[in-house]
Order: C-alpha cells, then structure tokens, then sequence
C-alpha cells in the first residue's frame, strides 16, 4: 500500500515538472537578447502628463528596463502574491481608494502578462495610461 502511494505522489511531480517545463518552452514570453530600441509613453489625464521617451536597452524584458530608469520615470512597484505591479509613474501614485491602476499597451494592443513577464522587442511601443477599473 505505502509503494502505491509513492508511486502516485511521484507521478504527480513528474507531470507537474513536465508541466512546467512545457509551459516554459511554449507558453511562456520570449525574450530577445541584444540592443533593442524602445519607446515609453506615459498618460496621466488627471495629472496633465504625458510624457514620451525613447531607450536603446539590452534588457529583455520590461520591468528590468523600468527598474533600472525608476528615478527617471517616478516609477514604483508593490509586490504581490501575482508578481510585481506598478504602482507610479513620474512620481505619481495611483489611488487604490479610486480603483485606479495603470493600463499597459504594446503597440496599441493590451497587454497580455503582467510587467515582468513583457518581453523588450527592438522599434516595440509600450503605453502606460491611468484608469480606472
């Protein structure tokens, strides 16, 4: 009986493992290695601001571009059980009494993953405006 049970709870990590992996391999956002050039745009209507700024990186993806130009953007972050959130821009905080939070779109087309998992391509556009929900 104990030998049946080991060998379900092994099962079970295997598929898990291979779910993961698979996951990792196709699912999950790919990034791309080298120089990419990329713009940012941040609108705050409430605020009057709308800002644009251009950045040649080597990240891969977004969140590590924001973290490392944090002070130039007002940026700010809270973690959370699903990953990290933006929480500012250009040192504006969002309100969560408002049900305000900011809205990412790459080239025009919502985003479909949270900030960290936002690949960098080169020439791509990354929107950033304030709603509310």
């Amino acid at each position: 009986m104990k030998s049946k049970k080991l060998l379900v709870i092994l099962s079970i990590l295997l598929i898990a493992m291979l779910s993961y992996l698979g996951y990792n391999t196709f699912f999950a956002p790919q990034s791309i290695e080298g120089s990419k050039d990329v713009t940012l745009q941040i609108v705050i209507d409430t605020q009057d601001i709308e800002e644009t700024i251009s950045y040649n990186t080597e990240h891969e993806f977004l969140y590590d571009l924001m973290r490392e130009k944090e002070e130039e953007l007002g940026a700010s972050f809270e973690d959370s059980s699903l990953g990290f959130m933006l929480t500012g821009l250009m040192n504006y905080t969002v309100n969560s009494d408002k049900n305000e939070y900011f809205h990412i779109l790459v080239n025009d087309e919502d985003a479909m993953n949270g900030i960290q998992e936002i690949p960098l391509n080169d020439q791509d556009y990354y929107r950033f405006e304030l709603r509310k929900w």
